[in-house]
C-alpha cells in the first residue's frame, strides 16, 4: 500500500514585529541612520525592546568580515604570501644589528597589525622568528617556538647571567643544530679565572654544523686577550665569518675551509701578540678568504717560518681582496707580504719603520715583488711626511686596487726623526715598489718643525729616474723653507743625463704647486724654457704662490712671459684627495 510522505513545513513567517526588526538590520538600512527610527537615541536614557544593542558584536565582526574583503581588492593583495614573505624577511634583515639594544625584541611585529592577510603570514613564516636575546627571554622563547626549523641568530646579552639567562641558553642548546650565527661578549669566554663562563660552556661545545658566523663582541671590562677555545670542538663546516675582540685564533679552534672574513682585535693596552708562522697556517687553511682585518695585534718572528734549506712557502689566496693590519714591525709585515700571493688585493698596514745595514728602509714591502704582487705596477703614488707624529703615509693605486701603509718611527728607535731621514727614505721607497708605470706622483708634508734634509740633487735624480712615464707631479708643501723639495727638484728634471744626453721623465706634462713660499716664477719659466727647448714641453703649471694673492690685475704680473713656454699656466692647483678605505675599528 502506498504512502504519501508528509510534506515539507514551511518556515512560519515572522511576526510583524520580527518583520520590523530584520528590516532595520538591513545594510541598505544600517546605511542611512536617518532611517534608523531608533527611540531617544540621543537622550540620558532609553529602553531597548528589540535588542538591537546585542546585535552590536555580530555587526561588529561583519563590518571586520567587509573590511578584510575591502583590503583583498587593493593592489598589494595581488601579491602572492610567499612574495610578501620575502619582503617581511628582507626587511627584518635591515632592521636591526644583531648587537643593537633592540635586537630580539620583535619589534618587526608592526607588520602583523595592517590587516589580517598580514598577520597570517607573519605568524605563519618561520624565518620571521629566529632573532633571539636573553635581553627579551619572553621573547625569545616564543621566537624558538615559532621559528620550527629555521636557522637561529643567537645573542647572549652583555648583562646575561646565570640567574637571568639560563633559562633561555637551555631552550636554545637543543637547537644548537640550526644555529646560523652566535653573538657572545668577550667576558664570558673569559672570566676571571680565565675559563668559558658556565652560562655559555655548552653554547661553545655543542654541535652546529650550520654555524657561520661566530662573533666575540667587546664591553668596557678589564682583562687579558686570550687565546680562542676550541668552538663545536673545532668542528665548524660552514663557518664563513669569524670576529674576535680581545682574542685570537688558534689552528684547533675552529675549521678555516669556508671562511671568509677573519677580524682579530687586541687591547690598547695589551696588544694581542701572534707568532708569524702560526697566522701562516691559519691562512694557508682559509683558501676562500676575503678579508684579514687586525687592529692592536702584532705579529713576530721568533720561530722559523720554513724548515732550514727549504724554499719559502706561497700561499695562493685569489679571493683575498682586503688586508688590513697594523702595529708590526716592517720586517715581519715583510715576510708575511713575500709568501703570499693576493693579486686581486687592496692593503692597508701600519708599520714601525726599520733600517737595515746596508742603510735601506723597510716599511713593509717585500724587496723583490713576485709576478701578480698587489704592489706591483703602481700607476698613482702619493707620499705623505707627517714629521710632527714621526710618520710617513704612502699610498695611490696599484693596478685598480688601492693601497695606503703607514710607517712611523717607534719611540726610543736609533733612526732619528722623520726630517733627518725623509730623503734617504724617500730613495728606498723608490726602489723598493714598481714605479716603472707610474704616471701621477704626490710628494707632501702636512706639518712640520724642522726642515727636512738629504733631498739632495743625486737623491731626487735617483727617485725620478724610476719613474720614466710619469706624466703629472703634485708637489705640496706647508713649510717657510726649501729645504730640498723644490729647486732640487727643478734642477734633477731640467738636467740631461751625463752618458745619454735625455732629460728624466720626457712624457711629464703637468705640475702643481701649493704652499711654497720660496719659488719665484722666473724659476719656473727658466725650467719650463729648458725642458721646451729639450723638446719635453710643460702642457700645464698651476701655481699657487704668495705674490699672486693680493694683485688685482693679473696682466700686469708675469703669467704672460709664463704662458710664453708653458701652454697652460693657473692659479688653482687642484685637490689631491687621499685613498679611502674602510674604517678598520668600525668593522666590528
Amino acid at each position: 500500500m502506498a504512502t504519501l510522505s508528509a510534506p515539507a513545513s514551511t518556515p512560519a513567517l515572522p511576526r510583524a514585529d520580527e518583520q520590523q526588526n530584520l528590516a532595520r538590520l538591513t545594510l541598505s538600512h544600517l546605511l542611512n541612520p536617518s532611517l534608523w527610527d531608533l527611540p531617544e537615541w540621543n537622550g540620558p536614557h532609553t529602553e531597548d525592546p528589540h535588542n538591537i544593542a546585542e546585535k552590536i558584536d555580530s555587526l561588529d565582526l561583519s563590518v571586520a568580515l567587509l573590511k578584510r574583503y575591502r583590503n583583498s581588492l587593493r593592489p598589494i593583495h595581488r601579491l602572492s604570501a610567499d612574495i610578501l614573505a620575502l619582503i617581511f624577511v628582507e626587511l627584518l634583515e635591515d632592521h636591526d644589528h644583531p648587537l643593537s639594544s633592540t635586537f630580539g625584541s620583535c619589534s618587526w611585529t608592526y607588520l602583523a597589525h595592517v590587516c589580517h592577510r598580514w598577520r597570517i603570514i607573519a605568524l605563519g613564516c618561520s624565518h620571521l622568528w629566529t632573532q633571539l636575546s636573553t635581553h627579551y627571554p619572553e621573547a625569545a622563547l616564543t621566537c624558538l617556538e615559532r621559528s620550527v626549523d629555521a636557522p637561529l641568530t643567537f645573542v647572549i646579552d652583555s648583562r646575561a647571567t646565570v640567574d637571568n639567562s639560563k633559562e633561555v641558553v637551555d631552550r636554545v642548546l637543543p637547537h644548537m643544530s640550526r644555529m646560523r650565527h652566535l653573538y657572545i661578549p668577550w667576558t664570558h669566554l673569559h672570566d676571571d679565572d680565565g675559563n668559558v663562563s658556565q652560562l655559555v660552556s655548552g653554547l661553545i661545545d655543542a654541535s652546529a654544523p650550520q654555524l657561520e658566523t661566530f662573533y666575540i663582541y667587546r664591553l668596557r671590562e678589564d682583562g687579558k686577550c686570550f687565546a680562542l677555545p676550541a668552538i663545536s670542538g673545532g668542528r665548524t663546516p660552514r663557518l664563513t665569518t669569524l670576529k674576535l675582540s680581545y682574542s685570537y685564533p688558534r689552528m684547533d679552534s675552529a675549521s678555516y675551509t669556508n671562511l671568509k672574513e677573519l677580524y682579530i682585535r687586541g687591547r690598547k693596552r695589551d696588544l694581542i701578540t701572534m707568532e708569524l708562522s702560526r697566522i701562516l697556517e691559519i691562512l694557508e687553511a682559509c683558501p676562500i678568504l676575503e678579508v684579514f682585518v687586525t687592529v692592536k695585534a702584532r705579529f713576530i718572528a721568533n720561530e722559523p717560518l720554513e724548515e732550514e734549506g727549504q724554499p719559502s712557502r706561497q700561499i695562493r689566496l685569489d679571493h683575498l681582496r682586503r688586508i688590513d693590519i697594523s702595529r708590526c714591525a716592517a720586517s715581519v709585515v715583510s715576510d708575511l707580504l713575500g709568501r703570499l700571493i693576493i693579486p686581486n688585493c687592496q692593503l692597508r698596514m701600519s708599520v714601525w719603520l726599520e733600517r737595515r745595514s746596508d742603510f735601506r728602509f723597510l716599511f713593509g714591502v717585500p724587496e723583490v715583488l713576485s709576478v701578480g704582487h698587489p704592489l706591483r705596477d703602481l700607476r698613482r703614488l702619493q707620499v705623505s711626511y707627517r714629521s710632527s707624529s714621526s710618520g710617513v703615509v704612502i699610498e695611490g693605486i696599484a693596478g685598480a686596487h688601492p693601497f695606503q701603509i703607514i710607517a712611523t718611527i717607534i719611540n726610543g728607535s736609533d733612526l732619528s726623526d722623520m726630517p733627518t731621514v725623509s730623503g734617504p727614505l724617500l730613495l728606498s721607497i723608490a726602489k723598493t715598489l714598481d714605479t716603472g708605470l707610474l704616471e701621477e706622483f704626490i710628494i707632501e708634508e702636512t706639518s712640520y718643525y724642522h726642515p727636512h734634509i738629504g733631498f739632495s740633487k743625486e737623491v731626487w735624480t735617483q727617485v725620478l729616474a724610476r719613474m720614466p712615464l710619469l706624466r703629472t707631479l703634485h708637489i705640496r708643501l706647508q713649510s717657510i723653507t726649501d729645504s730640498g723639495f723644490c729647486r732640487v727638484i727643478l734642477s734633477a728634471l731640467s738636467t740631461p743625463d751625463a752618458v745619454t744626453g735625455k732629460v728624466l721623465c720626457p712624457l711629464l706634462e703637468t705640475i702643481t704647486l701649493m704652499d711654497d713660499k720660496t719659488w719665484s716664477s722666473l724659476q719656473w719659466y727658466r725650467f719650463a724654457q729648458t725642458r721646451k727647448a729639450q723638446g719635453h714641453p710643460l702642457k700645464r703649471l698651476s701655481l699657487c704662490l704668495p705674490h699672486y694673492e693680493n694683485v688685482e690685475d693679473m696682466a700686469e704680473t708675469d703669467l704672460a712671459e709664463l704662458r710664453e713656454v708653458v701652454e697652460n699656466v693657473d692659479l688653482d692647483p687642484p685637490e689631491t684627495p687621499h685613498v679611502e678605505f674602510p674604517n678598520a675599528l668600525t668593522s666590528w
